[in-house]
Parts: C-alpha cells; sequence; structure tokens
C-alpha cells in the first residue's frame, strides 16, 4: 500500500527530527563553544537530508495511488497532513533549506555572547541574514501558493490563518486587555507580597523542578 509507504516515510523524517533535536540541545547546553562550527554544519546536512527525504521524486505517485486506497478516517486525516507538509517542502530549494539552517546557527551561538556584552550591533549582522533568508523563503511561498509573503509563512503553523484574521484578532484582544492589565495592578497593590528568602541551593532548585515536572506527567525514563 502506498499510504504504507508513506507511513513509513514520515515516521523516519520524525526519527530524524528527534535526532536533530538532541544535538540542538546538546549544542545549547553541553557542547564547547567550538564545536558549533562543526554542530552547525551537521545539522544543516540533516535539514538538507530530510528535505530530500520528504520531496523525493516518489512522493508524488505515492499520494497520488493512496488516494484511492480505502483508508480510516483516521489514516485519512494523517494522509491529508502529510500532504501538507509534502506540499510546503517541495517549493523550496536545498541551498535554501541548508543557509537558513547555517544562518540560524551562526546567529543564535553567537547571540550567546554578544547578550552579555549588550552587542546589538553585532548581533545585527547576523540577524540581517537570518531575516533577509526568511524573507526569501517567503516569496517563493507566496509565488507557489498566491498567497501573501506573510500568510504563506503562517500557513506553515497555522494551516488557513492570514494577516487579515489575526488584525481581527488582536484588534478585539486590544479592547479588552488594557482594562484588564489595570485591574490585576491595582487588585496587587492591595495585596502583601511574600518576598523569597535566599540564596536557594542548586540541589533544593533542582530538586523543586523535578517535582513539579512529575506532577505534569513527564517520564523520567523515556527523557
Amino acid at each position: 500500500m502506498s499510504y504504507a509507504k508513506l507511513e513509513q516515510r514520515f515516521t523516519q523524517l520524525h526519527h530524524f527530527a528527534h535526532l536533530g533535536a538532541i544535538c540542538g540541545w546538546d549544542r545549547a547546553t553541553m557542547m564547547p563553544d567550538g564545536g558549533n562550527p562543526a554542530r552547525a554544519a551537521a545539522l544543516a546536512e540533516l535539514s538538507v537530508l530530510m528535505h530530500q527525504r520528504l520531496t523525493g521524486p516518489e512522493m508524488a505517485d505515492w499520494f497520488a495511488a493512496a488516494a484511492e486506497e480505502s483508508l480510516s478516517a483516521s489514516q485519512q486525516i494523517s494522509l491529508g497532513e502529510m500532504r501538507r507538509q509534502w506540499q510546503q517542502a517541495t517549493v523550496l530549494p536545498e541551498a535554501l533549506v541548508q543557509a537558513k539552517s547555517l544562518a540560524g546557527s551562526r546567529c543564535e551561538h553567537a547571540w550567546r555572547e554578544q547578550r552579555k556584552q549588550n552587542d546589538w550591533q553585532g548581533f545585527l549582522g547576523n540577524f540581517r541574514e537570518v531575516v533577509a533568508l526568511s524573507r526569501e523563503e517567503a516569496q517563493i511561498r507566496a509565488a507557489a501558493s498566491g498567497l501573501r509573503p506573510y500568510d504563506s509563512l503562517l500557513e506553515l503553523y497555522e494551516p488557513g490563518m492570514n494577516s487579515a484574521r489575526l488584525d481581527t484578532l488582536f484588534g478585539e484582544l486590544k479592547g479588552w486587555l488594557p482594562g484588564l492589565i489595570a485591574q490585576v495592578s491595582e487588585k496587587q497593590k492591595q495585596e502583601s507580597l511574600i518576598q523569597p528568602q535566599g540564596p536557594f541551593p542548586t540541589t533544593k532548585q533542582a530538586d523543586l523542578g523535578k517535582q513539579v515536572m512529575q506532577l505534569l506527567g513527564f517520564d523520567f525514563n523515556r527523557g
């Protein structure tokens, strides 16, 4: 069945994304600064590999055949989401996928020191490249979809959402949120606050964090 082939391919992509998330977490928390160029290159290569697997020439045939198969309701929903992700990926060239990953890695890593030094000019140099590549992506997606550039990027995260709808939503928010903030602020003025008395040992902070994670149902055995 072609649906089974698609399911297998997207499961593989999920595994790659899981690996990328682990590598990204390690870069942000454990990896020495000097390792960033190599790690950034590896993650960019992984992004390209995932893009290739998602946009392979066989995918169009699999989607066409899967649409003719007898699928359950949940499988039909899954097929629609897989098709949406495939269509979103096919419009982008590999070079842009790689460039975006590299630029994002450079900008985020450099910002760690630039933030400490309040070096906004240094940050701006890297950020300009990130924005330029994002604009290039938006133009490509807009040309393919017929949407406005910003709306074409919104479509990636919330299908059906657009700028006009956002204007309406935030317009309503602007109508009642300022009053609510003022009401909350006034109430807080009338209450006495309990000021934390530190310092607090790191071990106790870690224990508290673990207790909260347990309350939320975090699986410490799986991570």
